[in-house]
């Protein structure tokens, strides 16, 4: 499944997705010569191009600073209208630096009312085109000197370029004019103004050249009045019309609400063949061997890669160093690849801490590779981030495969990572497009996010479609993919290489290679290997989240949403709600010459074991909130809160209660399970009703899955697990979860993991506490049973961490239980910023302190000329990490999502401080359960966990062999425990100092004075 993007030159090969097929490609490299040659009629004539600034993006609370609108006739901007505008209110400093607007900027300007009078003077009657143009519109219409442009057709371009261009890696204004190499975008309203009436006719070619079917069924699957930027796929739905006047007296007529629709023929829309967008796949081959069942042949014998062969494929001539223009032997990378290649060839289990540097993804990939190719069977890479993911599929796998002549390899994901044509198809054909929105009072429509994802699919083979920015409040997720369990598989219309999980799979079952997440492994391993070919040979890289994502697979939940979901489906009052009611209509509409008297019995039996079932789980779900009794800290700041179920609390009367009214809904759901099974079986007969048969079947297993999730919880075997509630403090929300978590691993792994496969190879920067593996072998049951049995090695970085990393650790700070711990904190933090003149990355372990110390010392930073920004909530943290990357003199204070997996080498990353020691809380419920059993609990589990996180985020620093910067471990426990050892022991810098806070700034000060 290797694309390799022919035929495309930069810069636009820079912003085309990994994976996109050549035709793609070759489609977007075409547009800008066809849009210069051709002609768009409205859209070239009657247009406005407008862009807004404003004091921030809440559309009740801030305040127009800047518009700014072009004319554009043939292309050509025309005419123009700018104008600052005086806000009433201040500018944030944030975005005086996006905008480049500043308070003498707007003094004396216009009033909102002012400048809108004149734009709309300006407008007239023209569409306007803006990017991301409800934003434009809501705030250009919020007082009544702009209602008048309510009247006109908005274009939004941003629409236009997720839909045209759904191959893109991102579609922002700035990205596009890079892209097609247009005038660049400065964030003034002015300048986006120009970047906008560029890239926009680029689109218009972008849409021209989408299949004429699916332009068609996106044009007629929305009036104007209901989505405005429609109105560029009908022009184009109608064959660029000549008669410009007749079309936009069409579209003035749509906005209004009036609109004339055909009963004569099927929309548009309806028509549509999914099938037919589909790219013609090429023939899958033969599936790969069994590792497991060549073991068992006694005349096989697998080749496996000698010690000599991986030495010499690490030399400049051999198989690796012939990749790189100067290639430099790095000891530890041949070492980890013998290693790898030994436990192959000896089935062993091998654990390998690689540091930075090493170059662990090729070590393990070539012998991998070797093993794979030279016995006929898969090898599996499984992975944490979708970031290594795509560097394994994209850049080590392709230059791999051509070093050794050619090498198959595929990434796979779950179910609900793909779009479901079956389910598509369905909504098509439904006609069903509007929803209410989130406030309930007014609709929204779907076709934008549909329209994107049927553009998706035409243009891609058979890629996942995570980086889709799709809105699934709008277009529900449930609603485009399917779960392992809803697919119909053999039955579906789509079956075979059509289907983009099934095709996924039918490549992954020929491939040499697999690249996988962690998640979908390890629930492989607890569905006993039937969502992922059998694979016998493991790499688990980035293996120190290995553990969570294992006792996520083997965890029984009980969500109450799901239980409300799932009742409301049974049991729906609205016949077009309750499935029972559906599939009884839809039997007695294509089985008009039987009367089958058994199907509408069952039907009946059904919904009224839905309506018993239906109120069991709603007396269950309002008894779970009884839980909240035992919130020992009862805070109410957090909506959630954990609770640990203890025994104390199972042989109470409260859990009492609710465990009798688990029982009622575990009743209920069997009568349940009963009647829907016997409806299965007399469906079975009716090949045109697999649609209903498939979801009376898709609801007999979840209610399977409930019944085993609430036996576990409330009546389960207290040795093997450990409970816990996670409850909502809102007592009128109902989104409570009841977990039982695995206690032990090393059983459950070794029967379904280790027991089945040959040989797993564990592989991170961080494993270790020390030189110590026993806490990471102990959380994944290594070393308990021959087959688990494992070695370990440590195979230092080749950069020279001790004279490129300076850890510093304050001896003056107060412990982070004192009272003025915070105060003085913030005072360093300033400080420490204002010496090291910006690039500086702070992690936090609490939200709330870290807004506590953002307001302290942010304004301070502003008056030191230094910018600092903060990861608060409901803020992107892409949008975080792409300007932190871009900008060496930026700041953060971030929390969890940048611990690990983000990379900003060289001089946008200086400097790393950790204010607080990353300890689990102490009521953590599974740290609650160990702490119960194991009165070393916390230097067996907490300690580890803690250690390992913070390597994890010493290892931002230092990317690169050039990086250079600073650590501050800024926890004075790390002097005043003994555990602190552990700390300072584990960091892969030697060069430790323990100074004041003031020494501390001090040097930093000086070394950046000096350029050091």
């Amino acid at each position: 499944m290797e694309k390799i993007l022919t035929g495309v030159t930069n810069p636009l090969k820079t912003y085309i997705s990994d994976g996109t097929p050549d035709r793609t490609a070759l489609r977007y490299a075409a547009l800008k010569e066809q849009a210069a040659c051709s002609s768009y009629g409205p859209f070239d004539n009657n247009l406005v191009v407008l862009d807004t600034e404003t004091t921030g993006l809440s559309f009740s609370k801030e305040e127009l600073i800047q518009i700014a609108a072009a004319r554009v006739s043939g292309g050509k901007i025309v005419d123009w209208y700018v104008t600052f505008v005086d806000p009433g209110k201040e500018i944030p400093e944030e975005i005086s630096h996006l905008t480049n607007i500043f308070p003498q900027d707007v003094a004396g300007a216009p009033t909102p009312q002012e400048a809108l009078s004149g734009l709309v003077e300006f407008v007239g009657d023209s569409f306007i085109v803006a990017h991301n143009a409800e934003f434009d519109k809501t705030f250009t219409t919020a007082h009544p000197e702009g209602y008048p442009l309510l009247e006109n057709v908005w274009i939004d371009s941003l629409d236009l370029a997720r839909i045209a261009l759904p191959r893109l890696k991102a579609h922002r204004l700035l990205d596009l004019v890079r892209a097609f190499d247009a005038p660049i975008s400065t964030h003034r309203a002015d300048a986006d103004v120009e970047a906008t009436a560029a890239v926009l006719r680029i689109l218009l070619a972008g849409i021209e050249a989408m299949p004429a079917a699916l332009v068609e069924a996106i044009a007629s699957a929305a009036t104007v009045r209901e989505w405005s930027t429609s109105a560029v796929f009908k022009y184009f739905a109608q064959g660029k019309p000549a008669d410009e006047q007749a079309f936009l007296s069409e579209m003035q007529t749509e906005l209004a609400g009036f609109c004339l629709v055909s009963d004569e023929e099927l929309p548009a829309y309806k028509r549509l063949q999914l099938r037919t967008l589909r790219y013609k796949a090429q023939p899958v081959p033969d599936k790969k061997l069994d590792a497991e069942l060549l073991a068992q042949d006694p005349l096989f014998s697998f080749k496996t890669t000698d010690a000599q062969e991986i030495q010499a494929a690490f030399t400049p001539d051999g198989v690796i160093g012939g990749l790189y223009e100067h290639f430099e032997k790095r000891s530890a990378q041949e070492a980890m690849a013998e290693a790898v290649a030994h436990a192959f060839a000896q089935s062993e289990n091998l654990v390998v801490e690689a540091g930075t540097g090493v170059g662990k993804s090729m070590a393990y990939l070539l012998p991998a590779a070797l093993l794979a190719k030279n016995n006929g069977i898969t090898v599996g890479v499984a992975t944490k981030t979708n970031t290594l993911l795509d560097q394994l599929m994209y850049h080590e796998l392709p230059a791999l495969s051509a070093a050794l002549g050619g090498l198959r390899y595929a990434a796979i994901k779950g179910y609900t990572h793909y779009p479901c044509l079956r389910k598509i198809q369905n909504l098509l054909h439904s006609g069903k497009f509007m929803k209410p929105a989130y406030n309930g009072k007014e609709m929204v429509c779907m076709v934008p996010g549909l329209a994107i994802l049927l553009s998706f699919i035409e243009q891609t083979d058979y890629d996942d479609m995570d980086a889709l920015k799709l809105d699934y409040k709008t277009l529900q997720k449930s609603q485009i993919s399917s779960s392992s369990q809803e697919c119909f598989k053999r039955k579906c219309p789509f079956s075979g290489t059509s289907c983009f999980v099934h095709g996924a799979r039918h490549y992954a079952e020929n491939a040499d290679i697999i690249v996988t997440n962690h998640s979908l492994l390890f629930c492989d391993v607890a569905a006993d290997g039937m969502l992922l070919p059998p694979v016998r040979h493991w790499i688990i890289d980035e293996a120190h989240g290995a553990e969570h994502e294992a006792r996520e697979a083997f965890s029984k939940r009980i969500p109450s949403e799901e239980l409300l979901a799932i009742a409301s489906h049974v049991a729906g009052e609205e016949a077009s709600k309750n499935m029972f009611d559906r599939c009884w209509r839809r039997f007695v509409a294509v089985e008009t010459e039987t009367s089958d008297t058994l199907v509408g019995a069952l039907c009946e039996k059904c919904k009224r074991a839905g309506r018993d079932f239906e109120q069991s789980v709603d007396e269950y779900t309002h008894g779970v909130k009884s839980l909240l009794f035992f919130d020992e800290e009862k805070n109410k700041s957090y909506e959630f809160v954990d609770i640990w179920i203890n025994d104390t609390i199972r042989y109470g009367d409260t859990f009492k209660a609710l465990s009798q009214q688990a029982d009622a809904v575990i009743e209920a759901a069997e009568k349940l399970v009963s009647a829907a099974q016997s409806l299965v079986g007399a469906l079975d007969e009716y090949e045109q009703l697999v649609s209903e048969q498939r979801e009376v079947a898709l609801v007999v297993m979840q209610l399977k899955d409930v019944i085993d999730a609430c036996e576990t919880f409330f009546h389960g075997d207290t040795e093997r697990y450990a409970f816990s509630a996670t409850l909502s403090h809102k007592k009128e929300r109902l989104t409570d979860t009841l977990a039982a978590l695995p206690y032990d691993m090393a059983s459950l792994l070794d029967e379904h993991f280790y027991e089945q496969t040959h040989a797993t190879v564990y592989a991170s920067a961080t494993l270790s506490v020390g030189k110590d593996f026993r806490a990471f072998e102990n959380s994944l049951g290594l070393n308990s049973s021959e087959a688990s049995a494992a070695k370990s090695i440590q195979l230092q970085s080749s950069f020279d961490f001790d004279n490129n990393m300076i850890i510093y650790v304050p001896n003056d700070i107060p412990e982070p239980s004192s009272r003025n711990y915070m105060t003085q904190l913030q005072a360093f933090l300033t400080d420490l910023h204002i010496a090291q003149r910006g690039s500086m990355l702070t992690l936090f372990t609490n939200r709330r302190e870290m807004e506590q110390c953002f307001e302290a010392v942010q304004p301070q930073l502003n008056n030191a000329d230094l910018r600092l920004v903060c990861q608060k909530k409901g803020v992107s943290v892409k949008a975080l990490r792409d300007e932190f990357v871009s900008n060496e003199q930026l700041s953060l204070f971030a929390l969890k999502s940048f611990w690990e997996g983000f990379d900003a080498p060289g001089a946008t990353l200086r400097g790393v401080v950790i204010p607080k020691l990353p300890f689990s809380k102490p009521s953590d419920p599974l740290s609650r359960e160990r702490a119960l059993r194991d009165s070393e609990a916390w230097n067996h589990y907490v300690l580890p966990a803690a250690v390992i996180e913070t390597k994890q985020a010493a290892g931002r620093l230092i990317r690169t062999e050039h990086d250079k910067g600073i650590l501050v471990l800024a926890d004075h426990r790390l002097l005043s425990k003994n555990y602190g050892k552990a700390f300072l022991n584990s960091m892969p810098s030697k060069t430790i100092k323990i100074m004041s806070c003031e020494e501390i700034v001090r040097e930093v000060e000086r070394m950046n004075r000096e350029g050091n």
